[in-house]
């Protein structure tokens, strides 16, 4: 069997490397746009900022890739998928043959239409050679333009650089599709004490300079600067599955085996659109965790079993100098359109905060800050399970949690975490 993956970032890795552990003898070949073994994009703010060696970064090395015998085929970018002949052309014209296909080549940087982001000293953070342009650029005065994770974590590494930074977020706070503005203010203030500014509300209106970057102008000021950042999102990888007439979506959409709409093409990864395993709604992750597990998956159906994906989840970090926070499930702005009662339970102590969301009486997300966020496992396992919080509350009145309490352990923590009394 010839097994053809798209991709060589965590996903693809994944699959291809898992076949050899099940010991298949499948012919498998990667194609990657790129021109490394694997890498963890997750790693590069902190080579950035000079925390890891530049080798540090690799999941891999080539002679992994020789000793596994998989066959992995660089600045190979995959342009069209014909599954008639069952091949996969690439943009230099070489044609890849296959009987089983995966597309795990996630997605590419939002590039916004601004003036001038054509100029020097304009970079993206996302892949290596990115970074790897960005460590070699000189500068003193850096704006990042967008404040998701990758782009506070940009910030932070720029700081380490010795860089005064500017963040500029169009919403009106920072990691807005992470957190809720309760959250987000009080680690936009963190994030401030660090020396890093952060403005909010504000729209990036061109990038002035000649050739080279001079200043960014927003509908409200202009700074000054000789390094720009682009942090502005992902775009999921669906041109590439179009050419093939693969149902697609946000993403491309997968069925619970993650095969796509014709039969012996998988997908998984950030190019895939799934379900959220807490709730059943169509729904786009693009984290690490989700694409490790989808690729799992698709490694035992090419094996041969039956093997169902439970569904994508919510759950990534903000770690930033001494800060660190954590968000799972729903925020409250994505809970805004839908249907049922909306409890909020907050807790704070010192610089730490507890955010949680109630709807209908269970837990559909939450956000936390120091060490509420050591516990945030606690609560996800209750959102798992669906666990009432109005019972929680009334068995804790009941029962009691004090020395002569018979309250199991894991409901007497979540009591404390939530504030309830007994």
């Amino acid at each position: 069997m010839r097994v053809l993956i798209v991709g060589n970032g965590i996903a693809g890795g994944e699959v291809a490397f898992g076949l050899r552990r099940a010991g298949s003898g499948a012919e498998i070949t990667i194609l990657s746009a790129e021109t490394t073994p694997e890498y963890d994009p997750c790693s590069l703010p902190y080579y950035l900022g000079g925390e890891v060696p530049r080798e540090r970064v690799f999941r891999r090395r080539w002679e992994d890739y020789r000793t596994a015998g998989i066959r992995l085929e660089t600045g190979e970018k995959a342009v069209a998928i014909d599954p008639a002949s069952r091949c996969v052309r690439t943009a230099s014209g070489r044609e890849h043959p296959y009987d089983r296909l995966v597309l795990a080549h996630g997605g590419s940087l939002f590039v916004p239409p601004i003036a001038g982001i054509d100029k020097r000293g304009v970079h993206g953070c996302k892949q290596l050679p990115d970074a790897d342009r960005l460590d070699r650029h000189r500068g003193s005065r850096a704006v990042v333009i967008g404040s998701g994770a990758i782009g506070i974590e940009a910030a932070e590494a720029l700081k380490k650089r010795g860089y005064a930074v500017t963040v500029i977020e169009v919403m009106d706070w920072i990691l807005p599709a992470l957190f809720d503005p309760e959250t987000a203010g009080r680690l936009k203030r963190r994030l401030e004490r660090c020396g890093i500014a952060a403005l909010t509300g504000e729209k990036v209106l061109r990038i002035e300079g000649t050739e080279a970057v001079a200043a960014v102008v927003t509908d409200r000021r202009t700074i000054p600067c000789d390094t720009v950042v682009l942090a502005t999102g992902v775009v999921p990888g669906v041109e590439l599955a179009r050419t093939a007439g693969i149902d697609v979506g946000r993403g491309i959409r997968v069925n619970e085996r993650l095969e796509t709409s014709l039969p012996g093409i998988y997908a998984c990864g950030d190019c895939v659109e799934t379900v959220d395993a807490c709730t059943g709604e169509d729904a786009m992750f693009q984290l690490k965790h989700n694409a490790l597990e989808q690729a799992r998956v698709v490694t035992r159906n090419l094996l041969g079993a039956s093997a169902s994906y439970p569904g994508a989840w919510a759950f990534a970090r903000a770690h930033f100098f001494d800060t660190h926070a954590v968000t799972f499930g729903k925020t409250t702005r994505a809970t805004q359109c839908e249907l049922g009662d909306l409890e909020i339970v907050e807790r704070e102590a010192g610089d730490d905060y507890l955010r949680v969301i109630v709807k209908e009486g269970v837990i559909v997300g939450g956000q936390a800050i120091g060490r509420f966020a050591d516990a945030a496992g606690l609560l996800i396992g209750a959102m798992w399970r669906r666990e009432s919080v109005p019972a929680l509350r009334a068995r804790r009145a009941l029962l009691g949690d004090g020395p002569h309490g018979t309250l199991a352990w894991t409901t007497r923590r979540l009591g404390e975490l939530l504030g309830l009394a007994g």
